[in-house]
């Protein structure tokens, strides 16, 4: 009775390494990429690069901007591995550069650091979900929450479209509308 125990937990225990070790299995999408968006009510135009340089992490660019003197650029790096055969968690941390509308005070941008985390999964085939949030500080006293949620359309290997709810504090509350070419 006593081995039928210990080899129970042996199994139990290899289910849940297997289960959730990032050393098992490869990650269930792709993080070297490019991707380019517009942004609806306010308009703008954004675009965000991702190198993978070792297994489980990649640098991160982005930048945006809704033409009316005003910026966000960001970069950094990241990390991402799956949980299991269908969901990832990412995330990264990262430099922002950031100067709103109407701001006179900064010629250059405010400074600012974030960090973010997030869940990609398939849902059906070709169609994934996924969602992130995180925080921008400028200082101890102006800090900013990110919320996205999203979907996105994988329509080849090399090429999908989504769409993503924005409710962040450095712009207001805006769908994003993007195509991301895979390499």
């Amino acid at each position: 009775m006593k081995i039928i125990k210990k080899i129970r937990n042996l199994h139990w225990a290899a289910m849940l390494i297997s289960l959730f070790s990032a050393s098992t299995m490869a990650t269930n999408f792709n993080y070297t990429n490019l991707e380019i968006g517009f942004t609806g009510n306010p308009s703008g135009l954004s675009a965000t690069g991702r190198v993978v340089f070792m297994d489980g992490a990649h640098f991160v660019v982005n930048g945006s901007s809704q033409f009316e003197g005003d910026w966000i650029a960001s970069g950094g790096a990241g990390f991402h591995a799956p949980i299991n055969g269908f969901v990832d968690i990412h995330g990264d941390a990262r430099i922002y550069t950031v100067k709103f509308p109407q701001d006179d005070k900064h010629d250059f941008g405010e400074l600012a650091y974030g960090v973010n985390v997030g869940v990609r999964a398939w849902i059906l085939p070709q169609i994934e979900a996924n969602a992130s949030v995180g925080q921008v500080a400028f200082d101890s006293d102006d800090t900013r929450s990110i919320v996205e949620i999203g979907g996105r359309f994988h329509s080849t290997e090399a090429l999908s479209v989504g769409a993503t709810y924005r409710a962040n504090g450095l712009y207001k509350e805006q769908f994003y509308f993007n195509v991301r070419f895979e390499f």
